[in-house]
């Protein structure tokens, strides 16, 4: 199965493209949200899966940040990031440091995307 269909909005050989960019800088940042939220990196297409959440956590900082009200199923949606995040964590700062991670590369996925050619 080609999982780049999951990152929808986007044109997919243009998300190819960018992830390729984002996993050479960024391989080690991959492997550790794969490590926290249980993806085994022997499973394929792995890496857009946390891509794929990393977008979804970015979708949760939104709703979290804006001054309309979310639905339900948004509220579920980030409930269910936030606790595959924090889960066996010890601290707050543990938390914020994948998160930070989740976001960081969001950004950086917008970011090259839009350089891609």
């Amino acid at each position: 199965m080609d999982r780049i269909k999951l990152i929808s909005g986007y044109d997919e050989k243009r998300v190819r493209e960018t992830l390729n960019l984002l996993l050479r800088d960024r391989k080690n940042e991959f492997q550790e949200l794969a490590d926290n939220v249980k993806i085994p990196k022997t499973s394929e297409d792995w890496e857009i899966i946390i891509l794929k959440f990393c977008l979804d956590f970015e979708e949760c900082f939104k709703t979290w940040t804006d001054s309309k009200e979310p639905d339900a199923l948004k509220n579920a949606k980030c409930m269910t990031i936030m606790r595959a995040i924090a889960k066996g964590k010890n601290n707050i700062s543990d938390v914020f440091h994948i998160e930070n991670i989740a976001y960081t590369i969001c950004k950086e996925f917008h970011e090259t995307y839009k350089k891609a050619t």
